[in-house]
C-alpha cells in the first residue's frame, strides 16, 4: 500500500493488529486492491483514517494519513492512489501508515496477502 520498510509486524496479542510502513508524511497511499471506500475522515485516536470493502470477505485500513484523497463511496482501483501518509491522531509516534486488514471479521496478518 505504501513504498517504505516495515517497522513494526502484526502482534494482535499486544494490540497491534496491522502492521506500520516507516515512510517520510505526505508519501502516497495506494489501495491493496480494487473496492468501495466505506470510511474516510478524522478520527482523534487515529487521525486521518480510510477503510476499504474489497470484497464480501475483506476489508483494508489505513491510518494516521495526512489527507484522505478519495472520499466515502468512491470505488477504487488496485495501485491507485487513495491518500497521503502522515502522523495523525493520538495512537502516533511519527510518520509512518498503519495497515490492516480483516478476512469475514477478523483480523489477519498483512503480510500473508501482500504481493510485492
Amino acid at each position: 500500500p505504501v513504498k517504505g520498510f516495515v517497522i513494526n509486524n502484526f502482534d494482535p496479542q499486544h494490540g497491534h493488529n496491522g502492521i506500520d510502513y516507516g515512510v517520510k508524511s505526505g508519501s502516497p497511499v495506494f489501495a491493496a486492491s480494487n473496492g468501495l471506500v466505506i470510511f474516510a475522515d478524522y478520527t482523534s485516536d487515529d487521525g486521518y483514517t480510510m477503510i476499504i470493502q474489497h470484497n464480501e470477505k475483506y476489508i483494508s485500513i489505513y491510518k494516521h494519513l495526512s489527507i484522505n484523497i478519495k472520499k466515502q463511496r468512491d470505488i477504487v482501483e488496485q495501485g491507485e492512489i487513495i491518500a497521503l501518509s502522515g502522523n495523525s491522531g493520538y495512537n502516533t509516534t511519527g510518520a509512518h501508515l498503519h495497515f490492516e486488514i480483516w478476512e469475514d471479521g477478523k483480523v489477519v496478518d498483512p503480510q500473508t496477502l501482500i504481493i510485492n
